[in-house]
């Protein structure tokens, strides 16, 4: 025991004596980087005004249920024009009809559209412009899940569905719309991405893969666009009540307990919010923000937390 104890301590002080200077630089600078991030934000918000979303024209993507129809709700009662697709066209109608119902003078456009179909946007972007000539926010919220551990996988095709929808259904989309976004100052993309791109939970990997490369492929395309003044948020919810979480992909999909979970009418406004400020994140739950500060700085207990806290959460 006494060798164990001792070895212990060594490696604490070694991690001590390696891990100090960063932790006195950080503690001793804490309150001018924060500082300064409150300038730089203060500074992005500021330029994002101001963007009356009445007069604006709004794409989402995955409308047709789940977080996408609640966006399109709240859209609606703020009287934007909007663009409705997915690749069920029935659902979509029910969804436009809900959208007249809530603002009687809302205009709405429904297109049946496959978002890792190349063609399918190419139609739906030729419509926009047809239509409109213009776009003022894309809205990108089209997605599916999984809910089984990989080396439990029977089939590969299920983390090429994720990768393929997640993330090549983001950057089709937002290829394609680019053009008419940048002819508008202050145009918008939200991007409902997950807890899953800031941290990796367990029976997720494809998912968490597919929302890492979202994270990454957006915070290098603001890079590229601040000289556009095109504002991307990227959102990260927690657990919200969807029809993703129910329809998970795998043989034997575990479960996470939604006992908690917030509705997607909650999650859409908070969504809504966020892209009228012109936020660069919207974090919903104490966790995600939390481990947002936590996983650069404390990378293996993170780990530990997320895996001990996701596996108690699990169900079949």
């Amino acid at each position: 025991m006494g060798f164990l104890t001792f070895g212990f301590l060594g490696l604490l002080t070694a991690a001590f004596v390696t891990e100090t200077p960063m932790f006195v630089f950080f503690t001793a600078a804490y309150p001018f980087l924060y500082l300064g991030n409150l300038f730089v934000r203060h500074k992005r918000l500021a330029s994002a005004q101001p963007w009356p979303v009445n007069e604006k024209i709004v794409l989402i993507t995955g409308a047709s249920s789940g977080i996408g129809q609640s966006l399109a709700h709240v859209f609606a009662k703020r009287g934007a024009t909007l663009i409705l697709c997915a690749r069920r066209e029935d659902m979509l109608s029910s969804v436009a009809n809900e959208c007249r119902e809530l603002n009687s003078s809302v205009k709405v456009l429904t297109v049946k559209c496959d978002v890792t179909d190349e063609s399918d946007v190419a139609r739906l972007v030729e419509t926009i412009e047809t239509t409109y000539g213009r776009l003022d926010c894309l809205a990108l919220n089209a997605g599916v899940s999984m809910g089984e551990d990989f080396a439990e996988l029977k089939d590969y095709s299920v983390i090429k569905k994720v990768m393929d929808v997640n993330y090549y259904g983001c950057t089709n989309v937002t290829y394609k719309a680019l053009p008419l976004l940048k002819k508008n100052k202050k145009s918008r993309i939200l991007v409902t991405n997950s807890i899953s791109g800031i941290l990796a939970l367990p029976s997720r990997s494809g998912y968490a893969a597919a929302k890492f490369a979202v994270r990454g492929f957006f915070d290098s395309l603001q890079a590229e666009l601040w000289k556009d003044e095109i504002f991307i948020t990227l959102a990260y919810p927690g657990p919200v009540k969807t029809e993703i979480n129910k329809n998970r992909l795998g043989d034997d999909p575990k479960q996470l307990d939604f006992t908690n979970a917030i509705t997607s009418e909650e999650c859409a406004q908070e969504l809504v919010e966020g892209v009228l400020r012109g936020d660069k994140e919207v974090i919903f739950t104490r966790n995600g923000k939390l481990g947002r500060l936590m996983e650069g700085v404390f990378p293996d207990l993170t780990a530990y937390l997320v895996d001990r806290n996701a596996r108690k959460h699990l169900n079949k």
